[in-house]
Order: structure tokens, then sequence, then C-alpha cells
């Protein structure tokens, strides 16, 4: 016999809910995915080439990139096209039908032109780091393209959502072994709410699934009886099938109602009630104190496991009209898209990228625009990480760096703050030949009162004999140019120059080991200064093409866009301006 529902369903048809898109589950397992372990939006897995990003302007980019809560703001990185996308296709889509619920989609501030930028693989399916199977990942593109206002492409819908067709049913992707109901009712709802022509076998299925689904399975399984109904409902339910059609959604509707008020049955019951006109169903009022219990601190529905509130659970929530569940806030987005969320507190990782993108702000505007949000970020989440007591690893050198950065390029309140917030730069605990930490501390000590004394004879900041670690002669005399230039010392120039001349391929290359890399071009290239155009000598080598630079040739062939950081070090290179190439590009 067919085990009937518990009180709180399984940890099998829990885990369903993060693999729903818009109206119903796919499958078990399908939940958006850790992005750490997974290519980055638009990128393919196994290393294929990518299209290389189109055109665009380094303001349009900036405000793409830029991230507010309205109170404070940094940048994420980087934010041309799908490829890298910082932008989270889950997220986007469910906090815009939460904003239209509220009736504020529209203040929301996103702009369907740029969203498009890093959905167009969604709607092909190849947003692999969205950590959605292709069919979820053309549902939630279409729907957060039409919850701002945009249109999605129609032909390219269309075509993605045919490879996953087998006969009259749909797949969660092309390698699957086969065709599911929730799949299926995903591309139908696609399809109908483009107005794209259903292939017959397709509605000729529906109806035979329609048609051998009883009150008895129904209520076994809601789980798989509500996508059944929703394709029933979405192509539309004859006469002859009306009466049978509501009896199975009643039944549905009283198994879900047994269930706890866990995420995945809220969707379910959500699902259900939206098709629930179309089958001709009557279903009595949702029980509004469901959700009692239940709430976040911010007032909304977590999935299992999880402190937070998910956007998806808590749409499902309001929308049956639980009264313990208040809309969120939209939370802190570009016009583009929300950013994937990030461990920490909000923005806490985006400090090096922000660093790179007021540099590129300078050059192209000013950053008044953004000066305020980031000041605040600066002072209450980034400085208050940086205050630690020495001694330093690499990454609180970097993040101190990256902190005087942002101050220097803000100024005012900003610069202030650091100066007087941020405890004095030391070498306590580093020793001769750590280059990577003693590069880092001389930039760390530029414009302080630390210099006299990190400069006295015998300071480890000086010796210029081969470094023990940090990974060979160009970093050596990257290391020994910023001593030189913290300690005006002419000494330790011309060993630095020396150090970077052993490792010199070419005018503007030099090699980091065997090979020539950008970075340790970079690095080269601040160190001598050469009387040459470096922009011209990196693409000859085949790291640079059509503003898009890579670490090695191979790199650049895979890679769809240049970051923010790469961009800030070609706008100094392109006007000869080689000093400015560092610290922004360590």
């Amino acid at each position: 016999m067919p085990r009937r529902p518990t009180a709180r369903p399984g940890r099998r048809t829990a885990a369903r809910l993060s693999g729903w898109t818009a109206v119903f589950a796919l499958a078990a397992g399908c939940a958006p995915a850790d992005t750490a372990s997974t290519p980055a939006d638009g990128a393919t897995r196994g290393g294929a080439a990518v299209r290389a990003e189109r055109p665009a302007d380094a303001p349009d980019l900036l405000r793409d990139a830029w991230v507010s809560d309205g109170r404070r703001g940094w940048f994420v990185d980087p934010a041309g096209t799908g490829d890298a996308s910082p932008f989270s296709l889950y997220e986007t889509a469910w906090r815009l039908r939460l904003a239209a619920l509220d009736g504020g989609a529209d203040d929301t501030g996103l702009r369907p032109d740029r969203m498009r930028r890093w959905l167009e693989p969604a709607e092909r399916g190849r947003l692999d780091s969205s950590g959605l199977p292709p069919v979820a990942q053309v549902d939630l593109a279409v729907d957060a393209l039409d919850s701002a206002g945009g249109d999605a492409d129609r032909t390219t819908v269309a075509r993605t959502l045919e490879t996953l067709r087998s006969g009259g049913g749909y797949r969660t992707a092309p390698s699957a072994d086969a065709t599911d109901p929730g799949s299926t009712a995903v591309a139908v709802r696609v399809l109908t709410r483009l107005k794209l022509p259903v292939p017959q076998p397709v509605r000729a299925d529906a109806l035979r699934a329609l048609r051998a689904l009883t009150p008895q399975s129904a209520a076994a399984d809601p789980g798989r009886a509500v996508p059944v109904l929703q394709t029933a409902a979405a192509l539309g339910v004859g006469a002859t099938d009306r009466d049978h059609a509501a009896t199975l959604a009643g039944s549905t509707a009283r198994a879900l109602s047994r269930l706890g008020a866990e995420p995945v049955r809220l969707a379910w019951e959500g699902a259900l009630r939206e098709s629930a006109d179309r089958l001709g169903a009557r279903l009595p009022a949702f029980p509004p104190a469901t959700c009692d219990g239940r709430v976040t601190p911010d007032a909304g529905i977590a999935l299992p496991g999880s402190k937070s509130s998910d956007p998806q659970a808590t749409y499902w929530a309001l929308k049956l009209g639980c009264t313990a569940v208040r809309a969120p806030a939209p939370g802190a987005r570009s016009r583009a898209g929300w950013p994937v969320p990030q461990p920490g507190r909000p923005g806490e990782g985006a400090l090096a990228t922000t660093a790179a993108a007021l540099v590129l702000a300078r050059a192209h505007g000013g950053t008044d625009a953004f000066a305020g949000p980031l000041t605040r970020q600066l002072r209450e989440v980034w400085l208050p990480l940086s205050d630690g007591a020495a001694p330093y690893d690499t990454a609180d050198l970097a993040a101190r760096v990256n902190v005087r950065l942002v101050a220097g390029s803000l100024g005012g309140d900003a610069a202030r703050a650091v100066r007087h917030d941020l405890p004095a730069p030391s070498l306590r605990g580093i020793r001769a030949g750590d280059e990577a930490r003693l590069l880092l501390t001389a930039f760390d000590a530029r414009d302080t009162h630390a210099v006299d004394t990190l400069c006295a004879a015998g300071s480890p900041l000086r010796a210029a004999g081969p470094g023990t670690t940090g990974g060979g002669s160009v970093i050596r005399a990257v290391r020994l140019a910023a001593a030189a230039d913290l300690c005006d010392d002419p000494d330790l120039r011309r060993d630095a120059v020396a150090a970077a001349r052993d490792a010199r391929q070419g005018p503007a290359l030099y090699r980091s080991g065997k090979k020539v890399s950008l970075e340790a071009s970079v690095m080269g290239t601040w160190v001598e200064r050469p009387r040459t155009d470096a922009v011209e000598a990196w693409t000859r080598a085949g790291l640079c093409r059509d503003g898009v630079c890579a670490e090695t040739p191979s790199e650049r062939a895979r890679t769809g866009q240049s970051s923010l950081r790469t961009r800030a070090v070609l706008e100094a290179a392109r006007t000869g301006d080689y000093a400015a190439l560092y610290p922004v590009s360590f």
C-alpha cells in the first residue's frame, strides 16, 4: 500500500523545495549548490572556451557591480556577463517575486537590460554556477526578467526546452535518464507563459497522467500530484475531466494540510492553490496561523538547517497568508541583480574588489556617487575586521592595504577613520626573505608615521638578499622596489631593477618561473617602468585580447571577461601610468 503522509515530510521531501523553480518541486536534491565548488556563472565545466564579453564601458560596469542596501555599499566582481557573474539566479528571481507581492517590483531599481548580460546563459541552461538544473535555470531567468519588466528571448528559451524534451515529458537536464512530472510542469509553465506552442505529445501525456492519477495516489504522494495538476491547469482541463481534476485537487489539499509548516509544504500548497480555479476546485481557506512558531528572526521562513529566511519559502508563506510572516526588506542588490549570498557580514569579502573598482571610478566620473555608503561600509565592517594587533599574516596585510586603498580613494571621513583606528604597520614576526609579507608591509606603511621605524638600519624590509618565500625573483623585485620607495633608498632601487631584469622575457614581459604571465609582467613593468606600450606587448604575447586579459594565453582563451582589478591595471597601463599598477594589482 502507498505510504500515507506523516506529520512531517521526510528528508527527501524537504530537500525538494530548493530545487523548485517558480511553482513546484522538480526532484529531490536539486537545491542551489555551493558556488565555491562549481564553475563561475556562465562558465562551462571542463574548461571549454567561453564567449568573450561584449563591449561595455567602465561606468556601466561599475554601476552593475555596485551593490547597496541603501545604507552601506560595496562592489562585486566581475559584473559584465554571465561568465563569473556574482549574481544569484535564485535570489534575484525570488526576491523580485517577493517585491511584486507588495507592489514594489518597480522600486527595486533593477534594470532588465543590465540583468540580461548575465541571464542569457540561464536561458540556454548554461548558468552552471547557479547550482540549478537547466530546466530550473530557464524558468527562473524568464521569471526574473518578466518580474523586472523585461522580456525573455523566446527563440532561445524554446530551443533550450526542446533539448530537454523526451517524447511527452521533460527532463531536468539533457543528461538526465528520464523525464519527470516536476520538470514537465516547469517547461509547460514557461511555454504557456511565453505563448509558445506546447508539443502535442506533451499535451497527450499530460492528459494521460491526469486521468491515471487517483484521489488515493494523490493523497499518498502530494509532491507528485501537484505538478501533474499544475500541468493540466496550464494546458486547460476539458469538461469531461473537470470533476476528476477538482476531486484530485481536494485530495491533494487535504493531504498537504496534515503536514507541518515545512517550506516544501508551503510551496506545494501555494502552487496547488494557484491552479485551483483552472481545475474547477474550491479549496478550503489556508489557516493563517500555519506558520506560527516557524518564523525566523527576520520574520521569514527558513529552509531546513538554516537560520536565515529563504526568499522562496517566505514568498509562499506570504502568498498563502501566514500572518506571522512579514515581507522582508529588499536587501543589498545592484541594478543587475542580487549577489550570491556570502558568509559573514554583508560585503565582508568585497574589500579587494572595491579597492580596484574605486581606481576605475576615479578615472571615470569620480567616487562621489558611492562615497557615503562606502564610508559606512569601511567604518562599520572592513575597518573593525582589520584592527587586530601584529603579527599579521598575508591575508591580514592584504586587507590592511586594501583598507588604505579604499580610504585613500574616498578621502574625507574614511581617510580620517583609517588614520585614527587602524593600528600602526609592524614588522613583528616577519623575517628577511618573507617577500610577500615584506611587500605588503611596505605598502601598508605608506604615508604613515611608522616609516622611520620600519626603514631603520637592519630592518628586514631593507634586506637585499634573495628571498626564501614568495615565489621568485619578480616578487623579490617588487618587494625591493616598494621598500626603496618607502625608505628612499637608491641602492634598493638598483637591486630591484636588477631582479626584475633577471625575470624579463621582453619589453613589459616577465616570467613567473619559466613562463611569461600577466601577474609577473605587471610586477616587472611596475618596477622597471619601460618606455614601451605594455598593453600591446601583453596582447602580442597572448595575455590580452580585445580588453580581456588572463594570467596565461591558455587561460585567456577560457576567460569571458576581465575582473575589475585587471581593468584597473589596464586603465593605468593604457595611459602609461605604470607607477599606478601597484598595489591595486596585487
